[in-house]
């Protein structure tokens, strides 16, 4: 009796994986708890494999999106999904990572993304205009989604070859990085102290549409000269010799 019960459970889990392989993507994503703010277009395919146009997340597309659904994932009834999106001849950001509980509070891992700098600094009120230059890396470890951003979050960023162009010259500015991590449910994103600028900010994005920011930036010995004639728009240095940047 255990014998057949065993080959029963075989052939009903395998005619199972069938079954939800041949489901349309378009109509699986009906199910999925998505925040409000992210829009999904043009999908097709199976949920074993999918394509999507784009997904619109607050102001910015990401293009190119490819999903493989993991097999064992099935099994422990926690489908995980592999996704891939962007490309050399694609807009906007370039990645991948992987998302479960998806019928619950959605959870990202493994995330590894790389975007034009320009896309984050047209999104911040600067003192002067001024032009982001290279790519930022951003990997997260973890992240599940909450109430306005996050529950959860572990990542780091990365500006290796950190250039912008403001009035009209262009600076290097060194390499920079910073943590991300979640705060009262708001990402926060904390620069690290060692880099040229004496640059020291925490960023909060409170939701898609707000976000706020606080630090310092004190010029030494490997602060680039040629920004130096742009500190008065920053206003008076304190007794310290810091010069305050908030937005």
């Amino acid at each position: 009796m255990k014998k057949w019960f065993a080959y029963g459970a075989m052939f009903f889990s395998v005619y199972l994986v069938f079954l939800i392989s041949t489901i349309p993507a378009a109509w699986l994503v009906t199910f999925v708890k998505l925040p409000s703010n992210i829009q999904v277009a043009e999908i097709t395919g199976t949920a074993w494999k999918s394509h999507t146009a784009k997904i619109s997340i607050g102001g910015t597309t990401i293009n190119n999106v490819n999903s493989d659904l993991s097999f064992f994932s099935l099994l422990m009834l926690d489908p995980n999904i592999t996704l891939t999106f962007g490309g050399a001849l694609e807009n906007g950001p370039e990645g991948e990572l992987i998302a479960s509980q998806l019928f619950n509070d959605i959870k990202v891992s493994d995330l590894k993304i790389s975007l034009p700098a320009n896309d984050i600094a047209e999104r911040l009120l600067l003192p002067i205009p001024m032009e982001a230059h290279n790519f930022i890396d951003l990997t997260i470890t973890e992240f599940v989604i909450g109430k306005p951003i996050c529950q959860q979050l572990s990542g780091k960023l990365l500006w290796n070859k950190a250039a912008v162009t403001a009035l009209s010259e262009k600076v290097k500015l060194g390499r920079l990085s910073a943590e991300l991590t979640c705060e009262k449910g708001a990402l926060a994103l904390t620069v690290s102290p060692d880099n040229d600028l004496g640059l020291t900010f925490t960023t909060y994005v409170h939701n898609m549409s707000k976000a706020s920011g606080n630090g310092f930036l004190k010029p030494g010995n490997k602060f680039p000269s040629a920004i130096i004639p742009l500190l008065s728009f920053l206003g008076k240095a304190d007794n310290q010799g810091r010069y305050r940047l908030s937005f």
